[in-house]
């Protein structure tokens, strides 16, 4: 009876343990590139290669990256003192992406030369930028300065969000101060804009189902005790059944 009893508590365990779910240890790479990870990435594709987020009355596409360019640079000229190096260097960055982009593949496509030299590009990358936002001078300051907050957050919370491998709430703060810039002065708003925006909701939500655990509970087979008194259970029967006998 003992035996019998043993090898039936061993044969539950191993049912129990093949039908337990496997945990995210023994998920493949493949599955753990998931949605919100994707729209990271996308959001950080797009806002590098300045994919317009919003028209302006004229007909014209405007970037973040652009408008983020021209309000410093409209700023150091007010102020007199020119931009920083540092800040030539994070808007050569963050424009050079776009404007090789454009010299090497789009200017050879619609007939123009293009120059793909990396350095002419790097050194013109900037007044390359300025140029693209003439809807800028008919905005009002503090619309202007609504745009700039938008494009900055969404920009380095992209960033971060994509170094971390988690949506920053930066960026979502950003698209909706975004948002909140194209309905103040008029714009219109793109197909790419509401992509990033939604991105940014979707990472947040995964990231809250992570932190607080409101993901799916326990299976109705882990919560099902096992049997381990079995085998003791049967032994005191046994040896109240030789006392009889005695």
């Amino acid at each position: 009876d003992m035996g019998r009893s043993s090898c039936a508590v061993v044969q539950s365990a191993s049912r129990h343990s093949l039908g337990a779910p496997q945990s995210s240890a023994g998920r493949t790479p493949a599955s753990m590139l998931s949605v919100a990870s994707l729209g990271r990435i996308m959001t950080v594709v797009m806002l590098a290669l300045q994919s317009p987020f919003m028209v302006s009355k004229t007909g014209s596409g405007i970037s973040s990256v652009g408008i983020l360019t021209k309000f410093l640079v409209e700023g150091a000229k007010k102020e007199g003192n020119g931009l920083s190096e540092q800040a030539h260097m994070v808007l050569r960055a963050l424009n050079w992406p776009a404007h090789m982009l454009e010299e090497c593949a789009l200017l050879p496509l619609s007939g123009a030369d293009g120059n793909c030299d990396p350095i002419f590009v790097w050194e013109r990358a900037i007044p390359h930028a300025v140029k693209s936002t003439s809807f800028w001078n008919g905005l009002a300051d503090q619309h202007k300065q609504v745009l700039f907050g938008g494009a900055a957050s969404m920009i380095f919370g992209a960033i971060v969000s994509l170094v971390t491998g988690r949506t920053h709430l930066l960026a979502i703060l950003g698209a909706g101060l975004t948002g909140y810039g194209i309905h103040l002065n008029g714009l219109v708003p793109t197909f790419q804009f509401v992509i990033v925006f939604l991105a940014g909701i979707f990472g947040i939500r995964s990231r809250a189902k992570k932190d607080f655990g409101t993901g799916p509970g326990p299976t109705p087979s882990e919560d099902r005790p096992t049997n381990t008194k079995a085998p003791g259970g049967s032994q005191t029967r046994g040896k109240k059944d030789s006392k009889k006998t005695k």
